[in-house]
């Protein structure tokens, strides 16, 4: 036999991997995998935080050119009628929400158009023929208001209603209290946040209802760039407590359009707390549009104090490097 025969059939019998050489091979794509996946993964974070970031910046400015047409911020609510239990969809309470007023500050003049303030948000009554409802209205998803962090809720809403990833910031009160103070016995809390819900509907007309207003930019005495215009929402994982609890565009309601700080920050786990708190699936955070426009991230890591503070319009606190100062002293709102 030739060297040549013999160096070809020692070739041809080299041919493909040993056991060995193939573990090699999928543990370094295993390494590679873990090392490459968490960059992945932080990257898409990166991006839908961003347009995350980029969506609550539009609404921040809706609100701003509602302002500058209305010369005061919308309503977080109106028409809302305290009751004795489970609310009516309908009269006297219309459930009419600050979203639907800057639609159309916002490209969203197909909906705002067809919206009717004159019946409830629930109703089916095709008024002006142009074969939109209320209802059917409530059902439409606005890419502007989604967070794309946001998990869906685990079941279908009631309704269908379209969800909605940010809440207009209302103060510190106890936010289902709006609600349901009449049926507890106590008194109407008064929010005393940048927007707030408005009560048009007053059962004892000798003593009307402290949020009988819309606020406005001169309302803001602690200031525009230390006092929360609205913040970010998310459905509750299921079991906590409901798939309802997140935010819903078209319906005025604690937790569905407006939340307060007075439920403890990002909690997810407690039944009692999740319903009318900020929360969002970004790691770490969730954030927030200030009144003066701008956006800010607030961390897990914030204090209760400060957390309260940044929600309040005239609480005169001083704000300095993440701490709350001892407030200045105390003067009649220039709105009371």
């Amino acid at each position: 036999m030739s060297f040549f025969a013999r160096g070809r059939r020692q070739t041809a019998g080299r041919l493909g991997f040993t056991l060995v050489e193939l573990l090699v091979v999928m543990a370094i794509i295993a390494i590679l995998v873990a090392i490459l996946l968490p960059a992945t993964q932080a990257a898409r974070e990166a991006a839908r935080r961003s347009r995350c970031k980029n969506n609550i910046r539009q609404v921040a400015l809706a609100v701003h050119s509602f302002h500058e047409a209305n010369n005061c911020f919308p309503y977080a609510t109106i028409d809302y009628a305290p009751h004795d239990g489970a609310p009516s969809t309908d009269n006297p309470a219309k459930w009419h929400t600050g979203f639907v007023q800057i639609l159309p500050f916002m490209e969203g003049d197909v909906i705002a158009s067809r919206w009717d303030t004159k019946l409830a948000r629930a109703s089916t009554v095709d008024t002006d023929g142009d074969g939109y409802t209320n209802y059917m209205l409530t059902q439409m998803v606005i890419p502007t208001l989604t967070c794309p962090s946001m998990t869906p809720p685990s079941a279908p809403l009631a309704d269908n209603r379209g969800p909605c990833s940010y809440l207009f910031s209302s103060g510190t009160p106890e936010a289902s209290l709006l609600h349901y103070w009449s049926y507890y016995d106590v008194p109407e809390p008064q929010y005393n946040g940048a927007i707030v819900p408005v009560i048009t509907y007053n059962a004892d007309p000798a003593n009307p209802s402290p949020n009988r207003r819309a606020t406005d930019m001169k309302s803001i005495i602690d200031g525009t760039t230390n006092t929360y215009l609205l913040g970010e929402t998310d459905f509750a994982p299921q079991g906590t407590p409901s798939t309802a609890y997140g935010g819903v565009w078209a319906m005025g309601y604690a937790g569905y359009t407006w939340g307060t700080t007075y439920h403890p920050f990002n909690n997810h786990k407690n039944t009692e707390t999740v319903y009318g708190a900020f929360r969002s699936q970004h790691p770490n955070g969730a954030h927030f549009a200030m009144v003066d426009g701008s956006v800010a991230f607030t961390s897990d890591s914030i204090e209760p104090l400060t957390y309260a503070a940044l929600s309040t319009r005239a609480g005169r606190e001083i704000v300095s490097e993440g701490k709350v100062l001892l407030p200045t002293a105390v003067t009649p709102d220039e709105d009371d």
